[in-house]
């Protein structure tokens, strides 16, 4: 079987596992809501009044579900009071709870918000909060269900699906496809709670042919797959360990296989952005079109990862790394990878990507860069 076919099985194969795996069976350890005795009040500032159930409250926003509206989102600016009979969890800013270990300063009950104050009416008494300084509202279910039970395998999974392609029929006939799949699982997943590992698994792949009559075919065949394990020994900073395969026809590079650890520091997180450093000790073995060239190194790499959401859901992101040789110095390599995700139409959103590979050096005859600039379909999991 050619490569092609492979390649185009390999994608239709592991993209359809994800959909299945994730879309299907995947959740983010989250209790059963439960049927409440009263329903909760929420007072606009302007005086309107709705009733309903208090969902959570994250970022400055509270999500607050009605029967006739559906779900509201509110910021705390617009909200005059809010009466709510059953027991919540009140996480304040610069808190995090750990695994195991309800945090003595997140206070349990119910709550009642008056303007600038919210009121937790815990077995201890009341304890009053400015609402500024609360980060999360999380019914009292759900926090005890994240603190004392750590989920299975098949949950805490999000991530992307992409898909694209383009053909053309004439004198010369042309096409070319492009996919990806993004999966991340951190334990525990919950964004108020101190990160124990993460998993990362990604796979990109691209493939393009020319033909035309009395004129041999041209074949273009890029992939990447990469997995990491990420240990945290603070909120912050991890160690890790990884390994990247690439393979690239337009470098002469059969496959490129690197294995690593390191360390890293999420040097930003927050509800819109995210941004961590890496660096890691690895051993690479490059096998070429031609064997000639073949080597093995042992080098560093130095990398970022970096994303930022638009208003809109409009999702940034950008991933670079260099990665010097320390038995070849003119081994070194680069790359660099810019994508924009614009939703359509719910869960899926149109793709543009700008993958940027450099071998300074690579097989003879071949270009150290290679670019590739790819649009298509976004399907984020759930």
């Amino acid at each position: 079987m050619s490569l092609k076919y492979v390649l185009i099985l390999s994608c239709l194969g592991v993209g359809l596992f994800a959909l299945v795996f994730c879309a299907g069976s995947v959740r983010p350890a989250h209790a059963a809501s439960l049927p409440r005795t009263r329903p909760d009040v929420l007072v606009f500032a302007n005086g309107d009044r709705v009733t309903g159930r208090l969902e959570r409250m994250k970022g400055g926003t509270v999500f607050f579900k009605t029967e006739d509206a559906g779900e509201l989102s509110v910021a705390w600016g617009k909200i005059r009071e809010l009466h709510v009979p059953e027991p919540f969890a009140v996480i304040p800013v610069g808190i995090r709870v750990r695994f195991g270990l309800p945090d003595k300063l997140v206070p349990q009950g119910s709550i009642d918000v008056a303007g600038p104050q919210l009121t937790v009416h815990t077995a201890a008494g009341e304890v009053v909060l400015p609402v500024g300084k609360v980060a999360y509202l999380v019914d009292e279910t759900t926090y005890k269900t994240n603190v004392t039970h750590e989920p299975g395998l098949l949950h805490g999974w999000t991530g992307s699906v992409t898909a694209g392609a383009s053909m053309v029929e004439s004198t010369q006939n042309v096409s070319t496809f492009n996919s990806g799949i993004a999966l991340a699982r951190t334990v525990p997943s919950a964004p108020w709670m101190v990160p124990g590992d993460r998993t990362l698994l990604g796979f990109t792949s691209t493939y393009g042919s020319i033909s035309q009559p009395n004129a041999p075919a041209l074949e273009t065949n890029i992939f990447h797959g990469s997995a990491e394990q990420d240990k945290y020994v603070s909120s912050d900073f991890y160690a890790l360990a990884q390994a990247i395969f690439d393979h690239n026809s337009t470098q002469g590079l059969n496959l490129q296989q690197t294995y690593g650890g390191g360390v890293g520091y999420n040097i930003l997180r927050s509800a819109r952005q995210e941004f961590d450093v890496t660096v890691t000790l690895n051993y690479t073995s490059q096998q070429f079109q031609l064997a000639a060239s073949n080597q093995n190194l042992i080098g560093s790499t130095i990398a970022n990862n970096y994303s930022y959401k638009f208003p809109r859901n409009v999702l940034l992101t950008e991933n670079s790394s260099v990665t010097p040789e320390f038995n070849n110095p003119r081994a070194y390599s680069a790359n660099l990878s810019v994508g924009l995700a614009i939703p359509v139409f719910e869960r899926l959103s149109f793709s543009l990507q700008a993958i940027d590979s450099y071998l300074n050096d690579p097989a003879p005859g071949f270009n150290c860069n290679s670019l590739q600039l790819n649009s298509g379909l976004t399907y984020t999991l759930p």
